[in-house]
Order: structure tokens, then C-alpha cells, then sequence
């Protein structure tokens, strides 16, 4: 209890130099423990000052080789977190944090709690983007927890060019549990350098990996790119199987071309459960007053009470 409470008495004057503004005070913080360093290092960040980054740079050190004095990284997490906002120039300590991986036990076996930590480091290099930077951030992409993972390939759509490119295209190839982040991977690909990146996305909507398929495809569609609604609708004209109709559709109504709002208003008189997922599809075009006109005046004439009651369940009438 006594424990307790003098951590409590420290956080508050953490708390009030912050409130008087008593830099040095803060920076003098950071060499007590986890928590108290931690609201020390966030109120660091908050006052902007860069004279407070070699105090920073001094701290992190000893959390590293202390995990003890710093459970579930709290404290590592608020200095990078003080040091990225004051943009710290010195990359070595984002590099030191990308291979930090502390395991803390939880009931029934243990579990790494710098996972984010890891994550804020490959977020923050990529913001200083110092030499070798793609050498840094590619085994995060391989990482086993899945947001270090997901930073990673949101630095190098971040970085652009063609290392970052030919990362990317490495890990889709090598394939992912997590399908956002591959979806996020096709997209940066297509953001990066689109022309080339194009026959590449393309080439997995024909694949066997269901989960990649779709992922590609979603990427494609919400690419907006003027190539991507052929590409899209000739994989739907050779479809022939039912669970790929659901993300195609979705996808090519991520176009938001005319194109594809006539094609998908086209499959509402169908029936079953492809007129469900149409209508599903053309929810976002619901939207714009006209094209909802066309949408309702399809439906009226479809003269299908299900996907009346999916439109209105979706689409609520408007005032």
C-alpha cells in the first residue's frame, strides 16, 4: 500500500511541473520507474521543448535492459511516442525499440507487450527516413504480432519508391493471416507506382488463395484507377464460384464508376441472393440524390419484397 501510494505522490508532482511548466523537473523524472517516467515522457511530448530529446535518448536505454522496471512498456512506448513528436533526428533509439521483445506472463502463459512499441518505431523511422531505413523495417513485416506487421507497410506506402515497392510485393507473395494488411499492401502498391503495380495486383484476382483474391480486389476497386473496373468485371464474367461473388461486387462498386452502378443496378433483377448483394453494393452510391432515384425505381420494379426490406433495412428513407 505504502508502494502504491508513493506512486501516486509522484505522478501528481509529474502532473504539476507540467502544469508550471518546470522542464527540468520532467526531465529528472524520467529515471524513476515505468509509470512515473512514462506521464513524464507524455508531458515531454506535449511541451514540445526538443531540448528535452537527450533526456529522452538517456532514458530509454535503461528500460530496455530493465524490462522489470517498465511492465507492459508504457514508459518505452510514451519516449518514442515524445521523441517522434519533438522530431528527434537520431535514429538509434527507433532502431533499438524495433528489436525489443519483452514477454510478461498473463494467466495461462506469457505474452509480448512491446508489440506496439515495435509498431511505434517503424512508424517513427519512417518519418525520419535515415539511410538503410527499408533494411530496418523489413523483418517487422514478418513480425509475429500482427500490428508491428501492419506498420511496416504503412512506412513504406509512407516511403514510396521502388525498394518499398519490391518489399511489398515480397510479403503479398509470401501472404499474410491478417487480411487488411494485405489489402493495404496491394493498395500501396497501386499508389507507389501504378502502372507497373497493375499486371501484379491483377494477376492474384486469378489465383487460388481465396483470402488474397479478394484482398487484391477490394485494393483494385478502391483504387479508383481508370483500369480497374475492366479488370474487375472481366474476373466477374469468368467467375464460377459463388463465395467471390460478394467481394467482386463490392469491389466494383468501389470504382464509383457509371459503369458500375449500371452493372450492379443490372443484377437486382436477378434475384436470390445476387440481387442481395448488389443492393448491398450500392448502398454508398444512396448517397447522391439521383443515382438513389434509379436505385428505389429499380427495386419498385423488381417487385421483390426481400430486397425491398434489405434496401430499406440498409438505406432508411430519407425525412
Amino acid at each position: 500500500m505504502a508502494r502504491k501510494d508513493a506512486t501516486e505522490e509522484k505522478l501528481a508532482r509529474v502532473a504539476a511541473a507540467e502544469r508550471v511548466g518546470d522542464d527540468a523537473a520532467l526531465a529528472n523524472w524520467l529515471t524513476d520507474g515505468g509509470p512515473v517516467a512514462a506521464l513524464a515522457a507524455e508531458a515531454i511530448g506535449r511541451r514540445g521543448k526538443d531540448d528535452a530529446i537527450p533526456a529522452l535518448i538517456n532514458a530509454f536505454p535503461r528500460f530496455l535492459r530493465h524490462p522489470e522496471a517498465d511492465k507492459g512498456c508504457r514508459a518505452k512506448e510514451a519516449i518514442i511516442s515524445a521523441l517522434d513528436a519533438l522530431r528527434n533526428g537520431d535514429p538509434e533509439p527507433f532502431r533499438a525499440g524495433l528489436r525489443h521483445v519483452q514477454m510478461e506472463p498473463v494467466w495461462g502463459g506469457r505474452v509480448d507487450t512491446a508489440v506496439f512499441l515495435r509498431a511505434a518505431c517503424v512508424t517513427a523511422l519512417a518519418r525520419l527516413h535515415p539511410a538503410e531505413v527499408h533494411f530496418d523495417i523489413q523483418p517487422l513485416l514478418y513480425d509475429p504480432a500482427p500490428a508491428p506487421r501492419q506498420a511496416a507497410v504503412r512506412a513504406l506506402a509512407y516511403l514510396g519508391g521502388e525498394n518499398s515497392e519490391l518489399l511489398l510485393r515480397g510479403k503479398i507473395l509470401a501472404g499474410d493471416d491478417e487480411p487488411d494488411l494485405l489489402r493495404e499492401a496491394f493498395a500501396a502498391l497501386l499508389t507507389i507506382a501504378s502502372a507497373r503495380s497493375l499486371p501484379f495486383v491483377e494477376s492474384h484476382l486469378w489465383g487460388d488463395d481465396l483470402a488474397r483474391l479478394e484482398q487484391a480486389a477490394l485494393a483494385l476497386g478502391a483504387s479508383r484507377l481508370p483500369e480497374a473496373y475492366p479488370r474487375l468485371l472481366a474476373r466477374w464474367q469468368a467467375n464460377t464460384d459463388f463465395a467471390l461473388r460478394q467481394p467482386l461486387l463490392l469491389a466494383l462498386a468501389l470504382t464509383r464508376t457509371d459503369e458500375a452502378f449500371d452493372f450492379l443496378l443490372a443484377q437486382l433483377p436477378e434475384g436470390g441472393t445476387l440481387a442481395l448483394l448488389a443492393c448491398d453494393a450500392l448502398v454508398p452510391y444512396a448517397a447522391d440524390p439521383r443515382a438513389r432515384e434509379r436505385i428505389e425505381a429499380t427495386i419498385k420494379r423488381c417487385r421483390n419484397p426481400k430486397l425491398a426490406d434489405r434496401y430499406t433495412e440498409l438505406v432508411p428513407p430519407a425525412p
